[in-house]
């Protein structure tokens, strides 16, 4: 059993999150203290909502500095929800020109393209590239809701892209230690259980 600590800064899917994970048996903690993320396997950054108030919220509880070192400095495992993972980016144009953690270097800005709706909302295909954390899926469709995207400097970093009428959108990224999915795992059933299980056996 593994000691998986959700970061708790009341922004969103926190408690969905910590369902679908524990769906597999671990040890789910939710935190909001900094000798609460040194006593956890991984870390999970969930949240929907906006960028300035996600950091802002992550700022009040003084968790920033004991994220960065857990993540970077310890290369402990972390998984970057939806809004958690675009807090991985160097800013955000939501809000403002909003720094970010800055862990995988690019920028989050509005969704842009002809026609487009936003939010992207509903279901909709990913396209893997070449990771293993979507292995044993069924469908590849996961659930989406966001009007902003992340867009990485470094294509490598990469794993999976998700295609919204012209627009060809950044789904996931890994970079060593550090994993982050625009869709939600806890709302896409079975294959966001299963991405959540391939997240959880690669934790060492």
């Amino acid at each position: 059993m593994k000691k998986i600590g959700i970061v708790n800064y009341s922004l969103g899917n926190v408690g969905s999150v910590a369902s679908a994970l524990s769906f597999y048996g671990q040890d789910i903690r939710l935190i909001d203290s900094a000798s609460g993320l040194a006593d956890v396997d991984a870390i999970v950054l969930a949240g929907v909502g906006n960028f300035k108030t996600a950091v802002d919220k992550i700022n009040a509880l003084k968790l920033r500095e004991a994220i960065h070192e857990q993540v970077i400095e310890k290369k402990k495992p972390v998984l970057g929800v939806c809004l958690g993972m675009q807090l991985f980016a160097d800013s955000s144009t939501e809000g403002g020109d909003i720094p970010g953690f800055g862990w995988i270097e690019g920028k989050v800005e509005q969704i842009e393209g002809q026609d487009l709706r936003l939010p992207h909302i509903g279901w909709n295909d990913i396209v893997p590239v070449g990771s293993e954390l979507f292995d044993g899926m069924r469908g590849r469709t996961f659930y989406f809701m966001h009007s902003y995207h992340f867009r990485p400097v470094d294509p490598s970093v990469v794993i999976a892209t998700t295609r919204y009428h012209d627009v060809e959108l950044v789904s996931a990224v890994k970079k060593d230690n550090i994993v982050g999915v625009q869709f939600h795992p806890e709302k896409s059933q079975g294959d966001g259980l299963r991405f959540l299980r391939n997240f959880l056996e690669s934790i060492n």
